[in-house]
C-alpha cells in the first residue's frame, strides 16, 4: 500500500462541516480556554457542553457541536471526525480537567482509537 496526497479532498477552507486546520497545542489551548471560563462563563460553557439530543449510541447525547458522554462514570465532552488521510478526536473531562487531543495523517478512526486507548488509562 501507499500513501496518495488527498488535497484534491480538502476544502479551500474551514466550513462548518470540517476542513478546519489545527494541531493538539491549538486544541489543548481551547480545551483549557473552555474550562478556565476565558471563552463562555460558567452558564453558556454548562448549556454547550451539555447534551440535549441522544445519538443513538450508546448513553450519550449530542451538545451543541459536543458529544457529551460519560466511561466508568466519569463525564467527558468532546468532538471527532476525519475524512481519508486526515482524523481528529477531542475528549475534555471537566471533573478531573484532563483533556486528549488526538490528530493523525490516517484514515479515521486512528486518532479515535489512540484518544479511547489513552481514556481507558486516565487515573479518574
Amino acid at each position: 500500500m501507499f500513501a496518495r496526497p488527498n488535497t484534491a479532498t480538502l476544502p479551500p477552507r474551514g466550513t462548518s462541516a470540517g476542513g478546519g486546520y489545527s494541531t493538539v497545542e491549538d486544541l489543548l489551548r481551547f480545551s483549557n480556554a473552555l474550562l478556565g471560563r476565558k471563552l463562555l462563563n460558567a452558564e453558556y460553557t454548562e448549556l454547550v457542553t451539555t447534551g440535549k439530543v441522544a445519538t443513538g449510541s450508546g448513553n450519550g447525547k449530542y451538545a451543541y457541536g459536543f458529544g457529551d458522554n460519560a466511561q466508568n462514570g466519569v463525564r467527558w465532552f468532546g468532538h471527532g471526525g476525519g475524512a481519508p488521510g486526515m482524523n481528529g478526536d477531542l475528549k475534555i473531562y471537566p471533573g478531573s480537567g484532563y483533556v486528549i487531543a488526538a490528530i493523525s495523517n490516517l484514515d479515521p478512526p486512528a486518532a479515535g482509537r489512540s484518544s479511547n486507548y489513552i481514556a481507558e488509562r486516565l487515573p479518574i
